[in-house]
């Protein structure tokens, strides 16, 4: 009993030997600092943040498939010129062979009616 009664006459004494404010001291967070057009800002800001960042990286996606397009396209191109390339010299060549060809019959042609 006395152990129990003992403890709340220490606590009614301390209580009563420190001084009582009868305020409370003023504590402001940020947040309850706030407006309503200050949060509605805010979260509009956040929105407009989120929304650019997702087009930026849209943007370079389509940057990125354009360039592979570009770079696809450009190999096909040179690969067309070289072959076109390589069979105008086979077309050459063989004109070539055939007015070759076409000089010996006709020297052949005029030995012939020489005779």
């Amino acid at each position: 009993m006395f152990r129990t009664a003992l403890p709340s006459v220490r606590t009614k004494a301390v209580f009563a030997i420190q001084p009582r404010s009868s305020s409370r001291p003023f504590h402001a967070s940020p947040a309850a600092c706030k407006t309503v057009t200050e949060k509605v800002s805010e979260v509009a800001d956040k929105v407009n943040k989120k929304v650019g960042k997702g087009l930026a990286s849209a943007i370079d996606q389509g940057e990125k498939a354009t360039n592979a397009a570009k770079d696809t396209m450009g190999e096909a191109a040179n690969n067309t010129k070289k072959k076109a390339s390589e069979t105008g010299h086979v077309a050459s060549q063989k004109g070539r062979e055939a007015a070759a060809e076409a000089r010996e019959a006709k020297d052949d042609f005029q030995k012939e009616m020489k005779k």
